[in-house]
């Protein structure tokens, strides 16, 4: 049993009290995996009161990547806050009850930078090339039964579902699916889409979720002993 708990988009201060809701009914889990935009517009004093609220009901390890709302720069003021490992565009592997589990953690990448992005952000469509380059290299490069991948965009189209379908291409990266079947990780959460309203699909085997807590109205608990399953049935078939 390998328990996670899993959300993203708290934007604290605004969805903290549903935040605190969730937490009371989580039970014991190993590790908590939090998926970006913790914060609003990078409000990034905001953070320990995110941090705070969470220690009230675990004391179990928290791992997170940046979303776009901890605006890029700003890294150094996030980490300042103790009680989160980050991972930006990093890898990192935790023994958990005895088993390895290696987390990638990123942004993400977005097939077609935001309005603003391109507006403000002259060399963007590099950063998101470069940036989609790294996460390929580490699937492929960490290897292992246990691969979680924690992203703040999508890595496919399909959990976007019930957003504007013209939005989808500046809320995701659609061509991350091909990377995805030939590496196969396990498991991969993202946020990002609050009106998803189709938060979970298969992408080859590995097993894709929207863990926006608006969108899902609580935290995710899963089992990653679960995921394997399933996962070995898909392969083997019926």
């Amino acid at each position: 049993m390998i328990k996670l708990a899993l959300t993203a988009d708290v934007h604290t201060p605004k969805y903290l009290p549903l935040l605190r809701a969730s937490l009371q009914h989580m039970g014991d889990v190993d590790l908590i995996l939090l998926a970006g935009d913790l914060v609003y517009r990078n409000t990034y004093d905001q953070l320990s009161e995110l941090v705070k609220t969470v220690r009230e009901f675990s004391h179990a390890s928290i791992l997170a990547c940046f979303g776009n709302e901890e605006y890029e720069g700003y890294e150094d003021k996030y980490r300042e806050v103790e009680g989160i490992v980050w991972l930006d565009d990093e890898n990192l592997t935790v023994n958990v009850r005895g088993l390895n589990v290696h987390f990638i953690g990123s942004r993400g990448v977005l097939d077609r930078p935001t309005f603003w992005q391109r507006s403000h952000i002259k060399d963007i469509h590099r950063r998101y090339e470069a940036r989609f380059l790294k996460i390929s290299r580490m699937l492929r490069e960490v290897k292992g039964k246990y691969v979680v991948v924690v992203t703040h965009y999508a890595p496919t189209y399909i959990t976007l579902e019930g957003e504007s379908e013209k939005a989808w291409p500046e809320m995701g990266c659609k061509r991350m699916e091909n990377v995805i079947k030939e590496t196969n990780p396990l498991l991969w959460i993202h946020g990002h889409a609050h009106k998803s309203t189709r938060l979970e699909t298969w992408v080859g085997f590995t097993y894709v979720l929207n863990v926006s807590l608006p969108a899902r109205d609580g935290i995710v608990v899963l089992d990653l002993e679960d995921v394997r399953s399933e996962r070995l049935k898909r392969a083997w078939g019926p």
